[in-house]
């Protein structure tokens, strides 16, 4: 008995194409990681020391040691003068250029973040450090000067740059203004022009130059305030100073005054009008 011969199909048959592999996301860069993490961790001169010690690079045990800490010492400051448990069921916007460490201690249970990063780089690193941390946040890859959120929806923005950033500052506090409700707060935390560096060209004048050299494209009080003029309730603060960025004969003055002077950074805080809020809108507290 002869075996049938399978079916060939019609001629009119095509084969199916197979479906896309699915892509990869690389993982972000180590090295870039690890200078990230200096900045993260307040060094001021590099170390021949990891910053995260023997742990993995990238790994959850390594975030957390940095978060350690980031908020140990030099930056107890941080978590409360951002209030980085006090906005618990609020939308917020969070915008920066560290590792994210202060957006997952915002991403409290039923709380909304939204992190919105021009830099796909840097936006990759997000997704990793908050897939490790098991941190509920949603991303935005957006240039900061047409922010993809919605008008008047936000009740807080905080905004924490280590460096001068870069690009149209100004159209940045524009849109944190549209899409703030009335009442919303902003938080905005930037390097000081007239930190101990520039103090130090002050008083040692053979050192002027290169003070204004390392400070000039920083920001001063006057100059945050107008950027955010359009507030109120607008307070500017100065934080971050260490005995080792003082000259000798500075450093057995007491500290807490010295950073209230120059300190490294400047935090403003401030609100938008309630001129076209509803009468039941809710302050951000």
């Amino acid at each position: 008995m002869s075996v049938p011969e399978p079916q060939t199909g019609y001629e009119w048959e095509s084969i199916p194409t197979p479906l896309p592999a699915e892509a990869v996301e690389p993982e972000p860069a180590v090295d870039w990681a690890e200078g990230l993490a200096e900045q993260e961790i307040w060094r001021v001169a590099p170390s021949r020391h990891p910053a995260g010690g023997t742990l993995e690079p990238l790994s959850a045990e390594w975030f957390r040691h940095l978060e350690g800490k980031r908020y140990r010492r030099h930056g107890r400051w941080v978590p409360s003068l951002l209030e980085l448990s006090r906005h618990t069921k609020q939308n917020i916007l969070a915008i920066g250029d560290g590792l994210g460490t202060d957006w997952v201690r915002l991403a409290q249970p039923e709380t909304h973040v939204s992190v919105v990063e021009p830099n796909s780089d840097r936006l990759r690193l997000y997704r990793k450090h908050f897939a490790t941390r098991e941190a509920a946040i949603q991303l935005h890859h957006a240039p900061w000067e047409h922010l993809p959120l919605s008008d008047d929806r936000t009740d807080v923005a905080v905004l924490f740059f280590h460096q001068a950033p870069t690009g149209d500052f100004p159209a940045l506090s524009r849109e944190v203004f549209r899409i703030l409700r009335p009442g919303g707060k902003v938080m905005v935390v930037v390097p000081g022009k007239f930190n101990a560096t520039r103090w130090q060209g002050i008083a040692l004048p053979w050192r002027w130059w290169q003070s204004k050299k390392s400070t000039d494209s920083r920001f001063t009080s006057a100059g945050l305030r107008e950027l955010f003029a359009g507030f109120e309730q607008v307070s500017v603060r100065k934080r971050h100073l260490r005995r080792s960025e003082l000259p000798y004969l500075w450093r057995w003055l007491p500290l807490p005054v010295l950073e209230r002077l120059m300190g490294r950074f400047l935090i403003l805080k401030a609100f938008k009008p309630l001129q076209s809020a509803p009468p039941t809108v809710r302050l951000a507290a």
